[in-house]
Formats: C-alpha cells, sequence, structure tokens
C-alpha cells in the first residue's frame, strides 16, 4: 500500500482521500442503508398525513421556517425521520462495521490518530436526505460542541453516493480548522444547534465519489449542503480516537474487536 499522505489534514484540518472504502463494502452498505428509508419515514408520514417523501421535505421547510411551530412537541421516532437520522438498531449494525475494518481506512486512521490502537465510538451517525431537500440539516458546526464525551477524536464522513454539487455533501469552512471552540445553543425551531460564525472563512463544498471519506478534526467548521438533486443522499460518520485520548461512552477496540462499555452509560 502507498504511503499515506495526512499533510493537508495537519494544515487544515480536514482532507478528502479517495478509493479508500472497496465497492462491495460500499454497496452494501448502501442497500442496507435504502431498506431502512421507509421504515424511518413512516412515524413523520403519520404524524403530519404525508403519503409522499415530497410531502415529508414540506414539513421540514416549514419547520426550518418557523411556520409550523419548534421540534420540541415531536417525538424522537420523528424527529429522527425529519432530521434524516437512521434509528439506533440501524446505526448499531455490523454491516456499517465493514467500512472502518478496511485496509486503507485502518491505514488511513493510523496515520491520522498516530497510534496503531483504534477506538471507535458507537453508535455511528448515519443519515439520508431526501431529493429537493435544501435544510439538508447540520448548520455550520465544529464536532467538538456535540462530541464532550470524547477528549479528543477524528471524523471520518463516509457518502455512500456519489457527492457533487447538485447532491450536496459536507461544506467545509477552509481557514477554521484551528479556530477556538465557539459557542452554540439549541435553536428552539430547529434540530440542531445554532451555527457558528463562518465570514472569516471561505466555503469548500467537498465533492467526491462513493468510496472517498473525508477527514476532519474536531474543531474545523463544517456543515450539510443542501440537497438539490434528483436522488437520496447516504452516508454515515464515524468518530475514532487513539490510545492517549478517552471516551466516556460505549466505543469498539477495533484491534481486539469487542465492545467497552463505561460504567453507568447507556446508548
Amino acid at each position: 500500500m502507498e504511503k499515506i499522505s495526512i499533510s493537508k489534514f495537519v494544515t487544515d484540518g480536514y482532507q478528502v482521500f479517495e478509493n479508500v472504502v472497496p465497492p462491495d463494502v460500499i454497496l452494501e452498505g448502501r442497500n442496507f442503508l435504502s431498506q431502512q428509508i421507509a421504515e424511518t419515514l413512516e412515524p413523520a408520514k403519520f404524524d403530519f398525513g404525508c403519503s409522499l417523501d415530497s410531502d415529508v421535505v414540506q414539513v421540514i421547510g416549514d419547520i426550518v421556517a418557523g411556520r409550523c411551530g419548534g421540534v420540541e412537541s415531536l417525538s424522537k421516532a420523528t424527529k429522527d425521520a425529519l432530521s434524516g437520522h437512521f434509528s439506533l438498531e440501524t446505526r448499531l449494525s455490523q454491516i456499517l462495521w465493514k467500512v472502518p475494518y478496511s485496509e486503507k481506512f485502518q491505514a488511513i486512521l493510523k496515520a491520522l490518530l498516530a497510534s496503531d490502537e483504534l477506538y471507535m465510538h458507537l453508535p455511528p451517525t448515519a443519515r439520508f436526505v431526501l431529493p429537493g431537500n435544501v435544510h439538508a440539516g447540520v448548520p455550520p458546526h465544529q464536532d467538538v460542541s456535540y462530541n464532550k464525551h470524547m477528549s479528543s477524536f477524528v471524523t471520518i464522513w463516509v457518502p455512500f453516493v456519489d457527492i457533487d454539487d447538485a447532491c450536496g455533501g459536507v461544506t467545509v469552512y477552509h481557514g477554521s480548522g484551528q479556530a477556538p471552540e465557539y459557542s452554540v445553543e439549541q435553536a428552539s425551531s430547529n434540530f440542531w444547534k445554532r451555527g457558528v460564525p463562518t465570514e472569516s472563512y471561505r466555503p469548500v463544498h467537498c465533492t467526491m465519489k462513493a468510496g472517498s471519506v473525508l477527514a476532519l478534526n474536531k474543531q474545523v467548521i463544517h456543515g450539510s449542503t443542501a440537497n438539490r438533486s434528483s436522488d437520496i443522499r447516504i452516508s454515515t460518520d464515524f468518530r475514532f480516537f487513539g490510545a492517549t485520548n478517552r471516551s466516556t461512552k460505549h466505543y469498539l477496540d477495533m484491534k481486539r474487536h469487542c465492545v467497552i462499555k463505561p460504567e453507568q452509560e447507556m446508548f
């Protein structure tokens, strides 16, 4: 295997690595998650009287615009459906574990973390963004704001479809790789914490092929990009840490293939 260069990650706090996950692993993951979408959307369709996916997209737009209140009164299942989050059971599937166990993925992680001991936070995140959903979700943020249980970590975002300007994916704000942590609050009418300021940084939309991955440090500012295509965007993102770091939540010891269960912590 060729030597892994992480120079851009070190300098900028993010880097796209191409041709990392084997095609058969990508196909299996995409098929598995695709099969879960209809069931995931069912609670929202029932609660809002929707029959079509496009109706769900309209509801998302109404909530984001504040036309039908906030998300406080929604059930967790409905909130997850509207924000494109798969169920906990789906995210815990070992089908998704095959992605970071691929050979090149492991080599990248060891280089990024400077560690032969690799640990993966459980569960990973897995999301879908419906066609035409211009309210794709997470506003500009730093992952450190959502992951206080880990002392340090690297995020790897993995799309199961090709990411072009129509499908959208992750926009990274170049120059923010060493930014201080911003204080953010939950937006009452939205699904996420309020976005952090980005005026000082240059937005870069990371287009990439399925099988490529995007690595992010915990400080770099990034957010979701609208899906203006006719296809569903499906992705997962993992958080990893090495031997010198720790977590107070469940994680997978990737070398020993066992789940570590901290005391008094539940999924």
